[in-house]
């Protein structure tokens, strides 16, 4: 692949970092909306999360097509066409949702408008940049999802406080078009490699297959996504239900929840500095296994004062994004040169995977548990972190070196 590297570094990293915040704005369309949502169409918790994860659903679908299609295309074309899915999402949620079943459409399409931006992203940085991104770079771009998360939380909570749902909706939508036009106009494209098709493609898949340490990898992210979608899916929720015990807080449920999201940028930095100097597989077994440790106190304390609830949650929420881009590190050190974005789209589709299964199993604990009280919430948050601990062994037999 030819580099034309007309912008410098910091510039490129911005660029994409913003193109992606601007780009999540509909990302919490459902999960900002579900008490409202789930009262006005009725849903069970077991149905509410079905649509939740249809969001990582319609991901990890699209991912391994899109992230995969980065090692033979400029990364570019594929991140400016799938953010126009996640604008179709938004624009059909807001318009045409009327159930579960419309919702879950929208959502997918959404999800898929992610798949394309978020690990090709780093592909799309990856290229422009003529050395090796560092563990620094990874962090301000795993950072971007954190801001992008939070941001749309707070931007959905704020609209909707003013406008009706669906209109605060396709306000939301329009994010992911200036996000198209920002890559457009500020990144050049680059030659792609001239490549012969499928058998190449199924060889990058073999490769990174047959490769130990990548697939370790693999299987932590998915046991970190577990935690991490599976939290933000009921956060909501478990926040108004608390409001429900303690009363009202100093902020609304949204803008709590966008607080929290927050916690995870100083958690991102700390752990990719940690990971350049300590390595990521001993940074992301020991946050991983602090994760577990901080997510089963947070279940434990429904019951307990408004400040102790939120400082812990902060803490856990620093915690859980600490591990973000050491992960992406360490699967960018071990996987196949050649078959990187290969392995990133499996990393994804993995990831999201779980994502996408955790989201709908946390509302059918609550609703085998008979609903929203302390000990569904309890054992929510137990089913939530307990695959961080299978994460940190399985990391624990790869390699001292990465």
């Amino acid at each position: 692949m030819t580099i034309r590297p007309a912008r410098s570094p910091a510039t490129i990293v911005a660029v994409v970092c913003v193109a992606e915040i601007l780009g999540m704005t509909p990302f919490s369309m459902f999960l900002a909306l579900q008490p409202v949502l789930q009262s006005e169409w009725q849903l069970s918790n077991t149905t509410s999360g079905w649509i939740s994860s249809a969001y990582y659903a319609g991901y990890m679908v699209a991912v391994p097509v899109l992230a995969s299609l980065t090692d033979r295309f400029d990364a570019r074309t594929v991140w400016l066409t799938a953010i126009t899915f996640a604008a179709g999402g938004a624009l059909g949620f807001s318009s045409m949702a009327n159930g579960p079943v419309s919702a879950v459409l929208c959502q997918a399409l959404a999800g898929a408008g992610l798949a394309g931006t978020y690990m090709p992203g780093l592909k799309l940085m990856g290229d422009r940049i003529a050395t090796a991104l560092h563990p620094r770079q990874v962090a301000f771009y795993t950072t971007s999802f954190s801001l992008g998360s939070s941001g749309s939380y707070f931007l959905v909570g704020q609209l909707v406080q003013d406008l009706p749902w669906r209109t605060a909706i396709a306000v939301a939508a329009f994010g992911p078009f200036v996000a198209w036009l920002l890559v457009y106009l500020m990144l050049s494209r680059v030659e792609p490699q001239s490549l012969g098709a499928a058998g190449v493609s199924n060889e990058r898949w073999r490769d990174v297959l047959r490769s130990p340490d990548t697939m370790r990898y693999v299987a932590a992210y998915a046991c970190h996504m577990w935690e991490l979608f599976g939290m933000r899916a009921w956060l909501i929720p478990f926040l108004v239900f608390c409001i429900t015990i303690h009363g009202p807080t100093f902020a609304a449920p949204t803008t709590l929840a966008a607080m929290l999201a927050l916690a995870g940028i100083p958690g991102s930095f700390a752990g990719a500095e940690l990971s350049a100097r300590f390595g990521p597989r001993r940074v992301v077994m020991a946050i991983m296994l602090a994760s577990a440790t901080l997510g089963m106190m947070v279940g434990l304390l429904t019951s307990q004062t408004w400040w102790l609830i939120l400082t812990v949650s902060l803490i856990h929420h620093a915690f859980v994004m600490g591990d973000s881009a050491a992960l992406t590190s360490g699967l960018v050190a071990v996987s196949p040169a050649q078959s990187r974005g290969t392995a990133m789209a499996l990393y994804s589709m993995t990831g999201f995977g779980a994502a996408s299964i955790a989201s709908f199993a946390i509302g059918a604990v609550l609703d085998a548990l008979g609903g929203q009280s302390p000990l569904s919430w309890s054992v929510a948050f137990f089913a939530m972190v307990a695959t961080n601990v299978l994460g940190a062994a399985l990391l624990a037999r790869g390699r001292n070196t990465a």
